[in-house]
């Protein structure tokens, strides 16, 4: 029974709907406008969370290196179409990943 709770706390996490992450997403400033990276994709649901208050201009990405984690978060957030980029790699590489697509500087 521990062990089928603990899955379930790693699924709520992989999903981004652990208990509290609204109220984590009420206390940071997200800037409509602003450029966001997620260095731990996983199923995207953080990242969600963000792009739900970027506006037109806004931009988010996502760096994961497990190719499942990006294929599930492409699924989750395929709504917010470019606004959102994905990026297969080890958050170890971010400055260089985020470099090649041409981003030189994020708002969080």
């Amino acid at each position: 029974m521990a062990s089928q709770n603990i899955w379930q706390s790693w699924d709520l996490a992989f999903r981004g709907e652990g208990s509290g992450i609204s109220s984590l997403f009420c206390i940071i400033n997200i800037r409509p406008d602003g450029i966001y990276v997620d260095g731990t994709l996983g199923g995207g649901g953080h990242s969600y969370q963000i792009l739900k208050r970027l506006g037109e201009n806004g931009r988010l990405i996502g760096i994961d290196q497990d190719a499942d984690a990006i294929q599930a978060a492409g699924e989750r957030l395929a709504e917010f179409g470019n606004k959102a980029t994905l990026i297969r790699s080890n958050y170890a590489n971010m400055k260089e990943e985020l470099h090649a697509i041409g981003v030189n500087g994020v708002d969080g």
